[in-house]
């Protein structure tokens, strides 16, 4: 398991590093998983079990909405939408239209759009901050369940 400080630096600090858009809509997608791997081992599954299925975003995201949906129901349009994403430019050898998808994507998540979106630096800060709120959601709410199910660690 990844130390929840250690996911938080990724999407806050590392990805406003990067400067293209594919490589911060992949990092930030690996962070997703990562928190969907948390959320999930927040529950007390078997980890070793989960680990040996190599489950992609996909499945790891159905598998933890069959655990808990109701604690992530809110957020799962936002987790198939990023994924359907991400698909596209991992499946495609020259996509590049994923610019507007993303854009909507971010906009959609925090609930507004910049005027300035289409300024580079404005959606690069848009996506970030996407991710960041999606991540921080997440992480929170496995750390919930996580201090609920084993009060005494």
């Amino acid at each position: 398991m990844i130390p929840k400080e250690v996911l938080e630096y990724s999407v806050t600090v590392k990805l406003k590093k990067y400067s293209d858009m594919e490589m911060i809509l992949l990092k930030g997608h690996l962070v997703l998983e990562q928190i969907l791997h948390q959320f999930i081992s927040a529950h007390q599954l078997d980890s070793k079990r989960v680990d040996a299925m190599n489950l992609m975003f996909g499945k790891t995201l159905e598998l933890a909405m069959a655990i808990d949906a109701s604690s992530i129901n809110g957020n799962y349009p936002h987790l198939k939408e990023i994924n359907r994403i991400r698909n596209k430019i991992a499946h495609k050898l020259f996509f590049d239209d994923y610019h507007e998808d993303l854009k909507q994507w971010a906009s959609t998540v925090l609930g507004y759009t910049p005027k300035t979106i289409n300024s580079k630096g404005t959606y690069k800060n848009h996506v970030i901050k996407a991710f960041s709120w999606l991540a921080g959601m997440l992480l929170g709410i496995s750390n919930g369940i996580k201090a609920v199910k084993s009060p005494n660690k």
